[in-house]
């Protein structure tokens, strides 16, 4: 039995996808430290992402990219899409700040540790750049959005590339880990057993 495909090359012909990984994404971030109390002069630097994932839904992508081609139904542009950061595994790992434990690796390469998601690489065949992309893992605690103009504007001049999408149903899995995630709640406490039960 041959093994399932997990990820397409990305295709600049279409829309945007949710589960599409890019590279060079860039994110301007006030640094507030450093700027006027006037808001008109506030200070921008720069984020350069070397990996992210897109996380937006497939249908608002999809009205946003015919809204765009056809500049029809402007009601139907977004103004951001949302991505995860995304990191090579071996820098998740070996994280200079927390490095992970073992055991716990062991969880995130397994999909069974819910701040992560593990991605196997990607050969050079299934990406739009021909280079092949290494093991990574999505931290769904790092979630960010880019004003949608200026992301086209990033992938339309070069700086941002899209490389790879999820397939079905890596790409269901992805979303439902990140949702759950997001949906979590936070107890006061535990239910606790009775003694003896």
């Amino acid at each position: 039995m041959s093994k399932p495909l997990i990820y397409r090359a990305s295709n600049d012909k279409e829309a945007l996808r949710q589960g599409e990984i890019l590279t060079g994404v860039i994110q301007f971030k006030p640094v507030p430290s450093e700027s006027s109390p006037n808001l008109d002069q506030t200070q921008f630097k720069p984020i350069v992402y070397p990996y992210a994932i897109i996380v937006t839904q497939n249908c608002d992508l999809d009205w946003d990219y015919s809204a765009r081609q056809n500049r029809d139904k402007p009601n139907k542009l977004l103004n951001s899409i949302l991505f995860c950061q995304v990191d090579t595994a071996q820098e998740t790992r070996y994280n200079k700040t927390v490095p992970i434990n073992s055991e716990n690796w062991n969880l995130v390469k397994s999909n069974r540790y819910q701040q992560y998601h593990f991605l196997e690489k990607i050969p050079l065949e299934r990406e739009s750049c021909q280079e092949g992309i290494p093991e990574l893992t999505v931290d769904f605690k790092k979630f960010f959005a880019i004003d949608a103009d200026f992301l086209y504007h990033q992938i339309n001049n070069n700086f941002a590339k899209r490389r790879a999408v999820l397939e079905s149903p890596y790409l269901e899995d992805f979303s439902h880990r990140y949702h759950d995630f997001h949906g979590r709640v936070a107890l006061p406490a535990q239910h606790e057993s009775e003694k003896g039960v």
